[in-house]
């Protein structure tokens, strides 16, 4: 009974922080769409086409979380799609006037991958193979801002299941 009483003030010690960062910070959410190219490094580079979209709520004034989902179109059949949860790291405080902010990006999650495979040595026939297993990433970019709620930002990142990626991702602040 002790542990949970410590355990439980703990946690209201630690969280009352956490509420009152939220309370006052005034940056505003981020609405994101990604495009741009991606491959693997365990295989022969086939550009896989790379769309997606994300959210991203700002937790501090240079710390956001937030979901992102991302599709992958490659050659004939090829297709992925992954859904992870994002940490970005503004080096900069994002303000208004800043221009450019350039930050780390993290996430990790689930990916699904489907092709087309051969079934055995020496076969002659192709089939679906799907598999799904867990994913992370991590890169940098810099948000440039294309007026005071818009922005572009190139984004390079790196990861497991051995991903290379290479995105502009736009995105939008919308108003309070």
């Amino acid at each position: 009974m002790r542990v949970l009483v410590v355990l439980v003030i703990v946690a209201i010690g630690t969280l009352t922080p956490v509420a009152a960062a939220f309370a006052q910070d005034r940056t505003r959410p981020i609405v994101e769409a990604v495009v741009g190219t991606s491959g693997y490094v365990d295989e022969i580079w086939d550009h896989f086409f790379t769309t997606g979209a994300g959210v991203r709520w700002f937790v501090s004034p240079r710390v956001a979380i937030g979901p992102e989902i991302v599709t992958q179109r490659g050659a004939g059949e090829a297709s992925n799609l992954s859904v992870t949860g994002n940490v970005t790291y503004d080096f900069v405080r994002d303000a208004p006037g800043r221009r450019v902010v350039p930050y780390l990006a993290a996430g990790g999650g689930y990916l699904r991958q489907r092709t087309i495979v051969g079934s055995g040595p020496g076969a002659s026939v192709l089939q679906p193979f799907t598999s799904g297993e867990g994913t992370f990433s991590g890169g940098i970019g810099a948000r440039i801002m294309l007026g005071e709620r818009f922005f572009v930002a190139p984004e390079f990142r790196m990861g497991w299941e051995p991903e290379i990626r290479f995105v502009a991702t736009l995105g939008f602040r919308p108003g309070r």
